[in-house]
């Protein structure tokens, strides 16, 4: 959907908010990826499908791309305030506001599994007495979580090991990731995903550290000659689904469920398809005139001793930065969340949506009340 200016749309809806119920409850949702974006694609649009099927046509959900309801930023106090009733966050923009969040998102720099994240990062997001805390202080309702494919190096010069990453100014999304730029002599930027584009082509940043699925998905591949498939991690702060918790208070238990149900199968498909965008743009990069390259000795040795690290820092930056009274117990509760899942998920295959789906139903989402979740 081509990017709008947001006051109208802002307007649109303050209109719907104020509408008595109906005989099909109408919520907006906003998430600011291009329709291309698995994320947005499978995660929003069809996902919408979805629920107006198995509600059928109880509930109705319209998605907004873009910015055409939210500015990137806002998606946290724009759904805090009403303005969408369920929006996507990327929760290291707004880290003052959700400081257990960023603490926990610096892990994501030493994992490695996307599926096996996203199902730890729900459950935990879900049951966890601090992050439910978290939710309940900005009146909203967690409803889903997401993972992305392991962040790389696309860059408008080859990079390939410390030598010839030193002195370029990379698109860093977190603070752990500005971290190890700067250990290894390059310079972090503070932009928004949605500006790589314009600062690859103008020449602003020389790289940005985001997933391989890009290359398409926002076809940086036009701007961006070469990738290093440097392994820096899944980036899982914020939320898929979230929210407003006024809205969500006004649903039948039987729309709650049905929420719930189709985020669960959402989930799964929404990372499957983003993996397999990831596959697919590396596949399809030559085509393009993109050289991919393996990282040399010691750059990937430089993110190896980096990510050994990260459990500390993220315990070190919830009492400096945050002021979390307990992070080591938060860190230690996700570690074993994380461990759960990878228990659970042991020898299935990452393609096989029905195990998937099945796994996360069953130890999930239909352990969740309806009724008395996020009340």
């Amino acid at each position: 959907m081509r990017t709008k200016p947001w006051f109208p749309a802002l307007v649109l809806a303050s209109v719907l908010a104020s509408q008595p119920v109906s005989a099909t409850t109408q919520l907006n949702a906003s998430i600011w990826f291009p329709d291309t974006q698995p994320l947005t694609r499978v995660g929003y649009l069809q996902w919408a499908k979805k629920v107006d099927e198995a509600s059928g046509g109880d509930l109705k959900i319209n998605v907004f791309t873009g910015t055409s309801l939210l500015p990137v930023n806002a998606h946290l106090s724009g759904l805090r305030d009403g303005i969408a009733h369920i929006t996507y966050h990327a929760g290291t923009y707004t880290p003052s506001d959700l400081p257990e969040d960023n603490v926990l998102a610096i892990l994501g720099i030493a994992l490695d599994d996307p599926i096996v994240t996203t199902f730890a990062v729900a459950d935990f997001y879900m049951n966890d007495p601090a992050m439910q805390a978290l939710w309940k202080r900005h009146r909203i309702v967690f409803l889903g979580a997401y993972a992305s494919v392991a962040y790389n190096l696309i860059c408008r010069s080859e990079v390939t090991d410390i030598a010839s990453i030193k002195g370029k100014r990379l698109r860093t999304p977190g603070p752990i990731h500005a971290d190890w730029a700067r250990s290894v002599g390059a310079t972090p930027v503070n932009v928004p995903s949605s500006e790589m584009f314009t600062g690859l082509d103008k020449g602003q940043i020389d790289c940005v550290v985001m997933g391989a699925n890009e290359l398409k998905t926002r076809s940086l591949w036009d701007v961006a000659k070469f990738v290093n498939t440097a392994n820096l991690g899944p980036y899982f702060s914020g939320w898929q689904w979230a929210m407003n918790g006024a809205a969500w208070a006004k649903l039948s238990d039987e729309q709650r469920r049905v929420l719930l149900d189709t985020i669960a199968d959402a989930t799964v498909e929404t990372e499957i398809a983003y993996m397999q965008a990831g596959v697919e743009a590396l596949q399809e990069a030559p085509a393009h005139k993109v050289k991919v390259s393996e990282p040399a000795e010691d750059l990937k040795q430089s993110l190896t001793a980096f990510a050994a690290q990260a459990r500390e820092t993220a315990i070190k930056e919830g009492q400096s930065r945050f002021r979390i009274s307990d992070p080591e117990g938060l860190v230690s509760r996700f570690e074993a969340t994380l461990q759960k899942w990878e228990t659970l998920l042991e020898g299935v295959d990452r393609t096989d949506a029905p195990a998937l789906k099945k796994i996360l139903r069953e130890n999930l989402y239909d352990r969740i009340d309806a009724a008395t979740y996020g009340r």
